[in-house]
């Protein structure tokens, strides 16, 4: 396996840009007539994109090797991308190349290529011991210099866990903070629960449901539920329950198991919502099928108060949600 040995390429000639261009709008079959010669001819960039066309099939019959082929000649001439793809390619091999994947991350990564700077940082800190996980630090740091966000809020898990770093659960709390005014919609959870619970920063109802609405609009499921207790609660916003449920149901649509027994206990007590109790035994049986053990005795329990044509009803509900 080659690694690159001199400076990047110079770059894309015309012919490489035409190819590119004609990328971009689909016509991915005159992309490999441009880039083909020019790849023959040793052009990189061309090198490059004959990758991308081998390995996801563009225009072209798919061909992981010639693929392969082609990105090894790039990124020995210094192009990241190319290694960066490496990297990648190994990573999702069957079985994975883990080895190979933090080479190819490492030449992309010591180049400044950015997202090859946290893929090898996630190698790192799954390798499971504290020299990694220190080096993991290392490359975070030097993404989110670029302000990338998952860097961010990988650093902020890292200070907050103590992982590669000393704990510093105030950092982790200013990193999560960067990524979510950033739009990362994991930091916003993050941060939110840190400012709900007052974890390395004073405790701030209004703040962490300011934070938990943005993850939840985002679609993170946690978030989803978390701001449905907050507005059923009136905890930091203005109690809305009939908006507790509608986020409980988002929620609960995407499988959180604690959102759908809270859905469940909203349809049957009628909280902001029209009571549903067939509709309440849907949700306590989804959880309860998670091993949710408060939903199994909520389950068992309105199973009883049913009649038997409710009963079917229920039950053909709950067969259709869960196809």
């Amino acid at each position: 396996m080659n690694s690159p040995d001199h400076e990047p390429p110079e770059g894309p000639s015309q012919a490489d840009q035409d190819g590119f261009a004609a990328f971009e709008r689909g016509d991915y079959r005159t992309a490999g007539e441009l880039w083909a010669a020019s790849a023959e001819a040793g052009s990189a960039w061309a090198q490059l994109g004959m990758g991308i066309l081998y390995a996801d099939g563009l225009g072209l019959e798919a061909d992981a090797e010639r693929a392969r082929g082609y990105w090894e000649q790039a990124a020995a001439q210094g192009l990241s991308d190319a290694s960066f793809n490496l990297g990648v390619m190994a990573e999702k091999a069957d079985p994975a190349d883990t080895e190979a994947a933090r080479l190819w991350y490492g030449h992309a990564a010591e180049a400044g290529h950015v997202v090859a700077q946290n893929n090898l940082a996630v190698l790192l800190q799954n390798a499971g011991d504290e020299a990694a996980a220190t080096e993991a630090v290392q490359w975070w740091k030097r993404a989110a210099e670029h302000g990338d966000t998952d860097a961010l809020n990988s650093l902020g898990v890292a200070h907050q866990q103590g992982s590669g770093c000393a704990r510093d659960r105030a950092a982790a709390a200013e990193y999560y903070a960067r990524a979510a005014e950033a739009g990362h919609r994991d930091a916003a959870f993050n941060l939110a629960l840190a400012l709900e619970q007052g974890d390395g920063m004073a405790t701030d109802m209004t703040g962490a449901a300011h934070w938990y609405r943005a993850a939840a609009e985002a679609g993170h499921p946690q978030a989803q539920a978390n701001l449905g207790v907050l507005l059923e609660r009136g905890l930091g916003v203005t109690q809305d329950e009939s908006a507790a449920a509608a986020w409980y149901l988002a929620s609960a649509r995407q499988g959180l198991a604690p959102a759908q027994y809270n859905m469940g206990i909203v349809l049957a007590e009628g909280r902001g919502v029209e009571a549903d109790l067939p509709g309440a035994w849907v949700w306590f049986a989804r959880a309860a099928d998670q091993g949710h053990k408060p939903a199994a005795e909520a389950r068992d329990y309105v199973h009883q108060q049913l009649t038997p044509e409710q009963r079917r009803d229920a039950e053909a509900r709950k067969a259709e949600t869960s196809r």
